[in-house]
């Protein structure tokens, strides 16, 4: 056998709304190589993320990446794209012309996907700087679109906020009131403290939090050393340049901090929504980081998969206290949701990441008994189609909800309408999940979590499923019999349910 050594050099290329970069890294070091990065795209007017009109200059650039590339012998290419707020089919439709014009495939990324990533690598940063584990703190990122505020108690992860707010949403704002004002700054800041103010009752009783800001490279470039990913900026020295820049013309920003006529005008917006942040947390401490979305790829690689994993279960259980979902039910549905799904792990043929998803539905799919407890999956389904869980992709969010659509009454079948017009990618794994979350939830019908342990066993064309419990189990039973033939026409199995006393 022909031993044939690795190269050494791997490539990321991440595009971006406003540009598209290329990172070549050293494998065994660990480090960068080389950063190559096009002129500006031009930002939309209506959604910010204006690949299909860039195109050309997009695929030059990637042409000459792949140049470079070949220049390093780099042998691995990873391409990624932020969707930003790009809809799904132009998202295909610009994936399908890189395919053809550069042979480059590209792997979107959700916000919700990206925001994670910068959240886990701000995280190991604040570790090496020295901020205290044992602080409270936010971290605001700063978009084009969109913004997210990110709490964390004492080093872990709490919950995160989306916020309608953007660098580019806000300027094009800008734009349009500077035709009948000369002064819009107080009038953006009061659109700003509208978007905002929805928060005042969730952060009321955090007090004396710090407050890491991402996105706003002119406060980080001005503040930061080359060397420093994240450092700290004291409070009166934001305020002088926030008032600064508010006093400025466009071309003194330009000189001063040495931004382009693009950017030029997101520097405004980005202090506007830092000093709103700053005003509702009262925040004691101030810091800004230089890690962007590019550098987050680089810097959390699989073995932080564990760290984004645990923030999606984090925020499902947020959401699922948020419209009342009881503790213990969720925690007897999630245990045998996942009990099932190990056990048919020879039949369903589904991967491990697909063990995540039903398990995040299996804590949410009640959440639509907020609304009413009639149709409430259908609540559930499209509560969770409104807000998409932090750290994963739009997919797997739609999955969660789809699941979660199907795991009491309504079947994913042919004649549903609904499912009939899903993704064909899809279709057979939430029928898959569903079919598990459905049995599971059927174990714990009254809501009293009688079974205290299960055991599963798999003859033939029977599943049986031995339920020890102190009490009778009738409508456990009912509902079982009630559910599971989405289950045998998924999986060609009969389940079969055998109460037995407890030992």
């Amino acid at each position: 056998m022909v031993y044939v050594a690795k190269q050494r050099y791997g490539g990321i290329i991440f595009l971006e709304p406003d540009q598209v970069g290329l990172q070549i890294i050293d494998r065994q070091e660990k480090q960068v190589v080389t950063t190559v990065r096009s002129g500006n795209l031009n930002v939309g007017s209506e959604m910010v993320a204006n690949y299909a009109e860039n195109m050309d200059a997009i695929v030059d650039n990637l042409l000459g990446f792949q140049r470079v590339l070949t220049e390093y012998q780099v042998d691995e290419v990873k391409f990624y794209g932020a969707l930003e707020d790009l809809d799904e089919v132009t998202a295909r439709y610009v994936a399908d012309q890189l395919s053809v014009r550069c042979g480059l495939e590209i792997s979107w990324l959700s916000d919700n996907q990206l925001i994670a990533k910068i959240l886990v690598a701000i995280k190991d940063q604040h570790k090496l700087v020295g901020i205290t584990e044992g602080f409270n703190t936010f971290v605001l990122l700063v978009g084009l679109s969109t913004s997210t505020l990110a709490y964390f108690k004492k080093g872990v992860f709490e919950t995160s906020w989306n916020i309608d707010l953007g660098k580019a949403k806000i300027s094009q704002l800008a734009d349009n009131l500077r035709q009948t004002t000369a002064t819009p700054s107080d009038i953006i800041f009061d659109y700003i403290s509208s978007k905002v103010e929805y928060l005042v009752g969730e952060l009321g009783e955090i007090k004396g939090a710090n407050l890491i800001v991402q996105g706003v490279s002119v406060l980080a470039d001005t503040y930061l050393t080359k060397e420093q990913p994240l450092g700290e900026v004291s409070l009166s020295d934001f305020d002088t340049s926030y008032r600064q820049i508010i006093d400025s013309t466009n071309q003194y920003v330009i000189n001063h901090y040495r931004v382009d006529e693009q950017s030029v005008s997101w520097v405004l917006p980005g202090f506007l929504i830092i000093s709103q942040i700053l005003r509702l947390l009262h925040a004691k401490q101030l810091y800004v980081t230089k890690i962007t979305s590019f550098e987050s790829l680089i810097r959390v690689h699989d073995e932080k998969k564990v760290q984004i994993d645990q923030m999606i279960r984090t925020s499902a259980d947020n959401i699922a206290k948020r419209y009342g979902v009881k503790l213990a039910h969720r925690s007897f549905v999630t245990k045998v949701t996942l009990e099932l799904f190990d056990a048919l792990a020879p039949i369903h043929r589904l991967d491990e990441h697909y063990r995540l998803l039903v398990e995040i539905a299996s804590k949410v799919d009640d959440i639509g008994n907020f609304i009413s407890p009639q149709g409430h999956y259908r609540h559930s389904a499209y509560i969770l189609e409104a807000n998409p869980l932090i750290g994963l992709s739009d997919q797997d969010n739609r999955v969660i909800a789809e699941v979660s659509r199907y795991h009491s009454s309504e079947s994913p079948d042919v004649d549903e309408h609904h499912y009939r017009n899903m993704d064909n990618e899809i279709q057979l794994p939430v029928a898959k999940l569903a079919a598990i979350l459905r049995v599971a939830d059927s174990l714990d019908d009254s809501r009293q979590q009688k079974i205290s342990k299960l055991e599963l066993k798999l003859e033939g064309d029977r599943l049986k499923i031995y339920a020890h419990a102190s009490d009778d189990l009738v409508l456990e039973k009912w509902a079982f019999q009630r559910k599971n033939k989405l289950f045998t026409d998924v999986y060609g199995l009969q389940p079969e349910l055998i109460a037995r006393g407890e030992n």
